[in-house]
């Protein structure tokens, strides 16, 4: 990128969450391949060592044998450490939360089904990245039992979007008395990446299994997720 697309790109990836986890997912992917291909290049000297050899006297056959052997119990060390380093780096919840995790769409996910009256300025500072102002506004206009389950899962999504996963976790926590459908389904998957990004595995878990158990819309993504961890 020139410079002027470098500004943009970095004003875009400051509003837009979604475009931020991309981004370090594709690094922590390139991160792996790098490891992978040094591997292979370690491999690939090895063996141009190996062949380099190949004709001379026998005893100095014999001695680089010695080591060639040595060399390919390196090797296998160096790829059973990389083999088991990206399988935990692809298991780690930091990763299996950026890939599993997408902002909440409310014009998208909920159109038709919601019939009372939403705030169009909370919804409208919500579409565009402003989450700080949307959980300000809602403090100050409701408390969490007078929200619609629209604007409680909104709350929620603007907590987990300012890394506050622990308000985030409470607030879809009232979804837990109540049955709003879509709603419910939607609080319980973002609980569960919740307690997944704050490295509660054991809770995280216990949610997924809920959320199997119901059969819910998200049901596949949770069986999926489960067996990541």
């Amino acid at each position: 990128m020139n410079s002027g697309e470098k500004n943009l790109f970095e004003v875009e990836l400051e509003k837009n969450s979604q475009l931020r986890n991309e981004l370090q997912l594709q690094q922590e992917i390139d991160n792996a391949i790098k490891t992978e291909l040094k591997v292979e290049s370690f491999k690939a000297s090895l063996n141009a060592i190996h062949n380099n050899t190949v004709g001379k006297k026998e005893g100095k056959i014999l001695n680089l044998q010695n080591k060639w052997y040595w060399a390919a119990a390196s090797i296998t060390l160096v790829s059973g450490t990389a083999i088991y380093s990206l399988r935990h780096h692809f298991q780690s919840p930091d990763y299996l939360f950026n890939s599993y995790y997408e902002i909440w769409q409310p014009t998208v996910v909920t159109r038709g089904l919601e019939s009372e009256y939403i705030t169009k300025n909370i919804i409208k500072e919500f579409e565009a990245g402003n989450f700080g102002k949307v959980i300000e506004m809602l403090n100050q206009n409701y408390n969490n039992n007078s929200l619609s389950p629209k604007l409680l899962l909104l709350k929620g999504c603007a907590e987990m979007e300012m890394k506050n996963y622990n308000n985030a976790i409470n607030t879809f926590g009232i979804f837990e008395s109540k049955d709003y459908t879509l709603y419910t389904e939607a609080g319980q998957w973002y609980q569960a990446l919740c307690y997944l990004k704050n490295k509660d595995i054991s809770k995280a878990k216990q949610m997924l299994e809920t959320i199997i158990a119901n059969n819910t819309s998200y049901a596949d993504e949770a069986a999926e997720l489960l067996e990541n961890l």
